[in-house]
């Protein structure tokens, strides 16, 4: 692409009209674009990279999922409404949603020393299992069921409108009876933090695991601990593998025993002790938000985003308003000195962290598991020999996080430079450092600037009559 479209110059590209570039993935260019008709609407193009279309495995998995999430239409679900090509040029489609992940919405929440308040946790996860369970009834055009399951369910992947509709973004790791899943043995794709134990150990999995991983998110929102997104991707392989849960109310005193009890029943190690569906779990989160937190509802979740992200809301309103109907509103002052960096949660949408094990991986090494069984050797007197002992002496494997799309895992040679901004603004990354965005900080700033202005004011005035004294005094004197 030689320039980049504008809002007074967009780009045509098949019904669409491209209108901002918001950034690069591992997959592809991602675009703020307006599809034409009766009534326009915002939607966000993804355009895949040259090199990827040539991959002829990629191309098939990508048509393949395009039978299955085209079809997914729900309110607790991102919509994607179109995958196919434009002259050679293969695209997404997907709905345009004016919000914040949950990510990012507790990153925000965490800077301002604010608690995510009861009702409001129990809230999304009562949304994101209706969204679950729709999916996993889905049915192909015959009628005959797809055994669709996420299997990538995280923060990072369920966001939140300022009107306040709460969505699941992408079911492009998911597995259904469309495709048929061909991962190697030393590679697992999905977010360690929230993977259900059965999917780290490479077994087949269901719906209980995209519970489990609602289960994590869910725990993280309770308890306000921030569970660690960083590290040894083998060690934290194991550890996705063979878990262990402390109640939530263990760092945060003031949840409620039975709501201790809902979350860890969600996040038992073995499925046939979970609940046995996602619309089984949104009850029973229901019944503890309709006794805990009767008052709360949709509405109440997007008010407390655009509360924590008001300015940034400002500049998204008037960037979607170009979008949708080709004019461009004034800003206030303060945003006519900056180009407003708009980032919609789908914008990473089908693209997921792989984590691949050393080459000298072998099958019958198993990954998951944090400590063989047999015991240590023993000397001839009885005395164990630990530098003997295989689990100490053997290899320690090695691995490493890539991105993958559709069965594809970028290699070096394929993967553009991914730009930071992307992944940090909807993944709220350990490393993601706040603008100064925040009206109260930006409030606290001015203030402290003010003070300073008026301390040099009144001191400059001081010197000034000073000195005014002095020469008085001079004059007097003479």
């Amino acid at each position: 692409m030689l320039q980049d479209p504008t809002p007074e110059a967009p780009l045509p590209f098949g019904r669409y009209q491209l209108i901002r570039r918001i950034g690069a993935g591992g997959m592809g260019e991602v675009f703020l674009a307006r599809e034409g008709g009766p009534a326009p609407r915002a939607v966000v193009v993804k355009k895949v990279l040259p090199n990827l279309v040539a991959n002829r495995a990629f191309v098939g998995r990508f048509l393949d999922e395009a039978k299955v999430v085209v079809r997914l239409s729900h309110h607790n679900i991102a919509r994607v409404y179109a995958m196919g090509d434009v002259d050679g040029e293969y695209f997404l489609s997907m709905e345009y949603v004016q919000g914040k992940t949950v990510s990012r919405m507790t990153k925000r929440l965490r800077d301002r020393k604010v608690d995510m308040p009861l009702g409001i946790a129990l809230l999304i996860g009562e949304r994101v299992c209706q969204g679950l369970q729709y999916a996993h009834d889905a049915k192909d055009e015959n009628g005959n069921p797809l055994h669709l399951v996420h299997r990538d369910l995280s923060p990072a992947n369920v966001c939140i409108s300022y009107r306040g509709d709460i969505k699941i973004i992408d079911f492009g790791a998911a597995q259904s009876t469309l495709k048929e899943e061909q991962t190697a043995p030393r590679v697992v794709i999905g977010n360690l933090t929230y993977m259900a134990p059965e999917q780290a150990k490479k077994q087949i999995v269901d719906g209980r695991a995209d519970i489990y991983s609602c289960g994590v998110m869910l725990w993280e929102l309770l308890s306000w601990h921030a569970l660690p997104q960083k590290g040894d991707p083998i060690e934290r392989w194991r550890k996705a593998a063979n878990p262990v849960w402390e109640a939530p109310s263990a760092t945060m005193p003031s949840i409620p025993r039975d709501v201790d009890d809902v979350i860890l029943k969600a996040l038992c190690k073995e499925p046939k002790d979970r609940y046995a569906t996602a619309t089984e779990f949104g009850e029973a989160l229901k019944k503890l938000r309709t006794r805990f937190a009767p008052d709360v509802r949709d509405a109440d979740v997007g008010e407390l985003l655009a509360r924590v992200f008001a300015k940034e809301k400002t500049g998204e309103d008037a960037v979607l308003h170009e979008a949708v109907y080709g004019q461009t509103i004034n800003l206030p002052a303060s945003e006519k000195t900056r180009r407003v960096q708009i980032v919609p949660p789908t914008a990473l949408a089908f693209e997921h962290t792989a984590v691949l094990a050393s080459a000298d991986f072998k099958d019958d090494q198993d990954i998951t598991d944090p400590g063989r069984d047999d015991p240590p050797p023993v000397a001839e007197d009885g005395t164990p020999t630990p530098a003997k002992d295989p689990r100490f002496t053997q290899p320690l494997l090695q691995g490493r996080s890539r991105r993958t799309g559709f069965g594809v895992t970028f290699a070096e040679a394929e993967e553009p430079v991914l730009e930071h901004s992307l992944i940090q603004e909807i993944e709220a990354s350990e490393d993601f450092i706040e603008e100064a965005s925040d009206p109260e900080a930006d409030t606290r700033a001015n203030y402290q600037e003010g003070k300073w202005k008026l301390v040099v004011l009144l001191s400059g005035i001081f010197l000034f009559a000073t000195g005014l004294g002095f020469l008085a005094v001079w004059l007097a004197l003479r």
